[in-house]
């Protein structure tokens, strides 16, 4: 009995190993990946598979074709991937986003990873070197150390969707042939890429909306501004856990969320966990990363992961993500990737103020017009559409653009070239002044016409434009518009006498007192005293001529800049009382008087740009005052004003003097 009870046990012991339940013979990865488990012997074996040269040869590498793929890692589980290095030749400037890695585990139809290669690696706009804990760019290599366990199969391919060959793929993949099943608990790796080419919306940036159970483990943002500024960085991350209407999970800013801090102030840096890859101030650039090694958002039903473009979205920005999360249960099918030409970095930077050329005011007569969509050639063009007029030789067509009211213009017209594309000439009132020449080898988004100083007729600009010719290379006469950019010459009030700084009490961020305290200067207009400012320093007030771009900075003029109210006053003569617009533009906030009278407040944080609001008010004949209030928080001190004024009939002046005798002849003779 005691012996049938053995090997009955024996037995049991033996289909317990063979068996295939998790439950009887689990891996103990722990003991391969960790740390702390570094002298204790390794179970399993470790397998290579490289592109080693079969023939003994030195060619260990492997060549892509356009369009081609290449499997570069077909293994038997149960298994983990422990490493994955490659380097690769490619001649085509764009092949970190048109070249892709894709995996698979267990025999997937479809990837659990599918991300363009530079962007899996951590930057997609550039080759940066750069070191973390699981990835990093090498002195030309890329690496990978993300554990990544399988339990039947793992596939991983290379396609190569750039137009030219890649003449030498390196590559060394290794992974542990594990000598038991995987816990039920173990997740597989995937990885997922998204962008959006213009955040021209008030919702979030999604980088992950995913089913399941699993949690994320990594997050890497290739983020470029439409203004080279890096206000985008403003924005929060909020990241939705298990169906929750608020997220759980609300950052501070971007850049605090990849552990840096004020706009990334001290550059570019690599750490263990998070670092910047890429700050590019010239094109407003910044590739980021952050692990979630020690601190992984976990989630048992669904997660969505989002962050803010700017603070409340108020930023057009080009955004792209990698989302790295292990997942458990039934394999889950990822977005696909776009078309390799959406996928590539903007080369060319439309402004967020374009008119669309199918919005323009166009009279093309008979000429056959269409919206084009090219959105899977390149992301340039604007909204992804130009606008294709099939014109011939000596064809006309007009723009009349209206209610143009400022004294002066420049206009930046952005058009397509191509293989059948011709030569345009532009006039403006019938003065040429500018040119489209239309060819180039493949359709692009790669033209842009400056037509400086215009001055509009009764607040009229007529333009006329012809097709002239064509390069001998081009097989037609096409013209492609994209859009217009209109930039009025804005003529800011010229010079102020500044006096500051006079405290802002500060309750909250919201509440802020120096606004509406009333301080000495608002009921004497004497520029030659000194009064008290804030620490009971003397201050007086201080001459300062406006910059050119019209902005007025305080920091340098006054402090401390923190916490603080400023007065700018300056004076305005008008030949005739007279409704006028003030264009006002300010951080943070700011109150305007004109003879004493308040005609406009606002308190809040924001960064000061030009024309922020318009204020209507009046002016009598002669002399006017008007004086500026500006408050500020933290950081940014300046402001921005200017007078609508399109037949320059005001004289500013900060005591008083003038008009010129020549100045008031000038007025009398142009009425």
């Amino acid at each position: 009995m005691k012996r049938n009870q053995v090997l009955l046990l024996a037995l049991s012991g033996v289909f317990g190993i063979l068996s295939c339940d998790p439950s009887t013979n689990k891996a103990d990865l722990e003991r391969i990946l960790s740390p702390a488990s570094l002298p204790y012997s390794k179970p399993g074996k470790l397998i290579q598979v490289a592109s080693t040269d079969s023939a003994g040869q030195n060619n260990d590498r492997i060549t892509l074709a356009p369009g081609a793929s290449a499997v570069i890692l077909r293994a038997t589980g149960p298994g983990i991937i422990t490493r994955i290095w490659c380097t690769l030749d490619s001649r085509d400037p764009f092949f970190l986003r048109r070249v892709v890695v894709r995996m698979f585990w267990d025999d997937e139809k479809t990837p659990s990873v599918n991300v363009p290669l530079g962007d899996f690696f951590g930057c997609g706009f550039e080759y940066k070197p750069y070191v973390s804990q699981y990835l990093g760019m090498t002195s030309g290599g890329y690496i990978c150390y993300f554990p990544m366990p399988f339990e039947k199969s793992a596939r991983i391919e290379i396609e190569n969707q750039t137009p030219q060959e890649i003449y030498a793929f390196y590559y060394q993949i290794e992974y542990i042939k594990l000598e038991g099943y995987l816990d039920r608990s173990v997740g597989y790796f995937h990885a997922s890429w998204r962008r959006d080419i213009r955040t021209s919306y008030d919702s979030n940036f999604t980088l992950l909306d995913i089913h399941g159970q699993g949690h994320i483990v990594g997050v890497n943002m290739n983020i470029q501004s439409y203004d080279g500024g890096f206000a985008f960085l403003e924005g929060n991350e909020k990241i939705f856990v298990d169906g929750e209407k608020k997220p759980s999970i609300v950052g501070t800013g971007t850049e605090d969320f990849f552990s840096g801090g004020w706009y990334f102030n001290h550059g570019e840096f690599s750490g263990p966990f998070h670092g910047l890859i890429l700050k590019d101030e010239r094109l407003g650039r910044i590739a980021a990363y952050r692990l979630l090694i020690m601190d992984p958002i976990p989630f048992k039903k669904h997660i969505v992961f989002t962050i803010e473009h700017g603070h409340a979205n108020t930023e057009i920005a080009d955004y792209s993500s990698t989302v790295y999360w292990y997942q458990l249960g039934e394999h889950i099918q990822i977005p696909p990737l776009p078309p390799p030409g959406y996928r590539i970095p903007l080369t060319q930077i439309t402004p967020t103020n374009l008119i669309e050329a199918e919005n323009l005011p166009l009279l093309t007569g008979t000429i056959p017009a269409e919206v084009c969509d090219v959105s899977t050639l390149a992301p340039d063009w604007s909204g992804g559409r130009h606008l294709l007029l099939r014109t011939g030789i000596g064809s006309v067509f007009d723009m009349r653009l209206r209610n143009m009211f400022e004294s002066e213009y420049t206009l930046n017209l952005y058009y397509s070239t191509g293989p059948d594309f011709g030569d345009v000439a532009i006039s403006c009132q019938g003065q040429p002044i500018g040119e489209i020449h239309g060819y180039s080898p493949t359709l692009s988004a790669g033209g842009k016409v400056t037509l400086p100083d215009l001055t509009p007729w009764y607040g009229v600009l007529n333009f006329q434009m012809k097709v002239t010719g064509k390069s001998p290379l081009s097989a037609g006469y096409l013209v492609g518009l994209d859009g217009l950019e209109i930039l009025p010459k804005r003529d800011f009030i010229p010079g102020w006498n500044i006096l500051g700084p006079f405290p802002n009490p500060r309750l909250t961020e919201t509440r802020r007192m120096g606004l509406d305290s009333v301080y000495l200067p608002e009921t004497t207009a004497d520029t030659m005293r000194t009064y008290l400012g804030v620490g009971g320093q003397e201050i007086s007030w201080n001459y300062i001529r406006t910059p050119e771009n019209g902005c007025v900075s305080l920091r340098e003029m006054v402090k401390p800049y923190e916490l603080v109210v400023t007065y700018a006053r300056t004076y305005v003569y008008s030949t005739a009382a007279k409704n006028v617009l003030v264009l006002v533009g300010s951080d943070d906030g700011m109150k305007l008087f004109v003879n004493g009278k308040q005609e406009y407040r606002f308190l809040g944080i924001r960064i000061a740009e030009p024309d922020q609001d318009t204020v209507a008010v009046h002016l009598v004949e002669g002399w006017n005052t008007l004086m500026l209030k500006i408050e500020n928080n933290l950081g940014g001190y300046a402001f921005y004003a200017r007078i609508l004024d399109p037949g320059n009939s005001l004289y500013y002046s900060t005591d008083k003097l003038g008009p010129p005798a020549v100045w008031l002849q000038r007025q009398k003779s142009s009425f």
